[in-house]
């Protein structure tokens, strides 16, 4: 600052803004008048008899904190206004999520440079004449209503949750949730960072640009991440993890801006609160991620009523947030810190179940533990049905399903690991034998040659009673095959081809040859009758009819 002024012309320029209206700015006028102003000032600050000129120094320093004022005030309405009520309204409406980021960055314009500078040259003569405070208490109540006028229009007043945010239903907390995902981007990225570059652009140098910016926004940052605060603390369902790791990642992303904003020793509080509400968080996920693994392993729906072995609706829910979890694979690596919990009340997960988990991270096994008490759901759920053959076809078809789900994914695969891929397909090989030997053995008892024979009066023979009873038994067989197992489902082609090929390959030649081969005794021929299915017929049912109901989850 400096001034080649005199002290009379510096009194005349003072004195004849001191006549004019009071609506009228200097701002206003042109930039002339504006830089012989701030001469004016300068001159007589700088004169040596300062004290002779007090009156005047304070008439100057009163229009210059009302043009500080006016100007400050102007460029918020400006700014507070950006787009019609319309407009806006495609953005954010009662029934929407808030705007989102991307589109705000369009809508918020910062302050022209003019008027910067322009209050710029006010506060460094506020300064110099001890009226600093004033300016800063100015600048900050123009901006905290200008910074209120926006968050109204964002719908920050919604995310008030109080201590209690399960007095809430779940459908309006995710509405919050998904509010403040983009509200705190808009509020840290853009209205406390440009909030921040002004209060330097006009205070820096002057020692109260940190005191500024933090006083103007602290209110709305607290505000703010007291819900995040409340929201970790909330104690919510596992079924809502997803909701809470969009709120994690929100709040992971906009954190390095916060510890940027608030670096100084006046927004320590502020980023101690973010850190133990991001610690807060993390735990948070951690006890979700182990309330799903226990209610994975005790969810006690009934199977039984279905009677088909279908794929249930728990292992289809399982691996919906299994893949949940690799869809936030990058964040919940970073946020796992620890081993899994083998210890569900008292059940203890032996650690040999998890397979070899050498090279697998804490997220992996969380993944593979998952799998693991998914598993022994299934195993229980098995046991509601009395036919061992469902038993096994249940179990067949539900693990194949994860290991569908599995194969369909590459970075699912890596995470679980070759390993443990390996050793499901190998429970998946296991069901799918025992469901053929099971029912295999319904007909190979009745084909054998042992008890058909029998010896009397010295003499061995074909008995006649053992062979109806064992016509019979086929027959009752085979119709219990038609009237259970081709109403049961597959839904893997793959599988039900391999098993009916399995089967037909295993039983048809038995049954043929048992036919061929009896078909000449005179014995067989007195029981023709009782023959009530043919090779063809027997071969049909097995490769045509086996499996035909659709896909079901039950």
């Amino acid at each position: 600052m400096g001034s080649s002024l005199s002290q009379q012309s510096a009194f005349d320029i003072i004195s004849h803004w001191r006549s004019r209206p009071a609506h009228e700015l200097l701002f206003d006028s042109n930039s002339r008048d504006q830089e012989i102003y701030m001469q004016a000032v300068d001159r007589l600050q700088q004169s040596p008899n300062m004290n002779g000129f007090n009156e005047l120094i304070s008439i100057a320093m009163a229009r210059l904190k009302r043009e500080f004022h006016e100007v400050l005030s102007r460029q918020a309405d400006y700014q507070a206004a950006p787009i019609s009520t319309t407009e806006w309204s495609s953005y954010t409406d009662s029934t929407a999520n808030a705007i989102r980021y991307e589109d705000y960055s369009t809508v918020y314009e910062a302050p022209n440079i003019q008027v910067i500078m322009y209050l710029r040259s006010i506060a460094e003569r506020m300064n110099t004449s001890g009226k600093l405070g004033e300016c800063v208490n100015l600048y900050k109540t123009v901006r905290k209503s200008f910074l209120q006028s926006h968050l109204s229009r964002l719908r920050f007043e919604e995310l008030y949750i109080g201590d209690n945010p399960r007095r809430f239903l779940w459908d309006e907390l995710k509405v919050k949730i998904e509010v403040w995902n983009q509200v705190s981007k808009i509020c840290v990225r853009i209205l406390f960072e440009r909030e921040k570059q002004l209060c330097d652009q006009i205070f820096q140098g002057l020692g109260a640009n940190v005191e500024c910016f933090v006083g103007t926004v602290q209110e709305f940052a607290v505000s703010l991440f007291a819900f995040a605060e409340a929201m970790s603390l909330s104690n919510q369902s596992y079924e809502r993890m997803e909701a809470i790791l969009g709120l994690y990642d929100s709040f992971v992303s906009v954190l390095p801006n916060v510890n940027a904003l608030f670096l100084s020793e006046p927004g320590e509080g502020i980023r101690n609160g973010c850190l133990a509400t991001l610690s807060n968080i993390e735990i948070e996920v951690v006890r979700m991620l182990y309330d799903l693994q226990k209610g994975i392993l005790y969810e006690v729906s009934d199977s039984s009523d279905d009677q088909r072995g279908a794929i249930h609706r728990s292992t289809k829910y399982a691996m919906e947030n299994i893949d949940l979890i690799v869809r936030n694979k990058r964040m919940l690596t970073n946020l796992i810190k620890s081993t899994p919990s083998l210890n569900f009340d008292g059940l203890i997960i032996p650690q040999e179940d998890l397979g070899d988990t050498q090279n697998r991270n804490f997220l992996e096994l969380q993944l593979i533990l998952i799998l693991v008490v998914l598993q022994r759901n299934i195993e229980g759920k098995s046991k509601f049905y009395k036919e061992p053959s469902l038993k096994y076809l249940f179990i067949m078809n539900n693990v194949r399903y994860i290991v569908q789900k599995i194969e369909g994914s590459f970075e699912l695969q890596e995470m679980i690991g070759g390993s443990y891929l390996k050793k499901l397909n190998e429970n998946v090989n296991l069901a799918m034998n025992g469901y053929q030997e099971s029912t295999c053995s319904k007909f190979l008892n009745c084909l054998k040659d042992d008890g058909l024979y029998v010896t009397r009066c010295f003499k061995h023979g074909l008995s006649r009673t053992t062979l109806k009873k064992r016509i019979k038994a086929f027959n009752a067989a085979y119709e219990e095959i038609q009237h259970f197992h081709t109403f049961w489902t597959v839904p893997d082609l793959k599988l039900k081809e391999e098993i009916c090929a399995h089967m037909s390959e295993k039983l048809v030649p038995q049954y043929k040859n048992f036919l061929v081969k009896f078909g000449s005794n005179p014995e067989f021929k007195a029981l023709d009758q009782n023959i009530k299915y043919s090779v063809e017929n027997f071969k049909a049912l097995i490769l045509e009819k086996l499996f035909a109901h659709p896909e079901v989850i039950v």
